[in-house]
């Protein structure tokens, strides 16, 4: 079940909409404004979710700990990238 996330281009309201398969989604096209009801909504680059799981084995000599190496990039990182690009 995926799950997209919008903006409104009318109101700039941000939201997220479920449907029940992929094929689903692309039949019933962009859904309407939850705020204000408008149908011209933009569908959102999501970041993905990710699960930085900790080992429970020491690290090797000269190796790097995870927090060392550990870096999320969420929404708001995402966000600057694409305006930086253009998009």
């Amino acid at each position: 079940m995926p799950i997209y996330e919008y903006r409104c281009r009318e109101c700039g309201h941000h939201f997220s909409h479920l449907f029940r398969s992929i094929q689903a989604a692309e039949e019933a096209g962009m859904p309407p404004c939850p705020a204000c009801g408008d149908t011209q909504v933009k569908r959102l680059i999501s970041p993905a979710a990710l699960h930085l799981g900790r080992s429970s084995a020491p690290p090797e000599e000269g190796e790097a700990t995870s927090e060392d190496t550990k870096q999320v990039f969420g929404r708001k990182e995402l966000e600057e990238a694409l305006k930086e690009r253009g998009y």
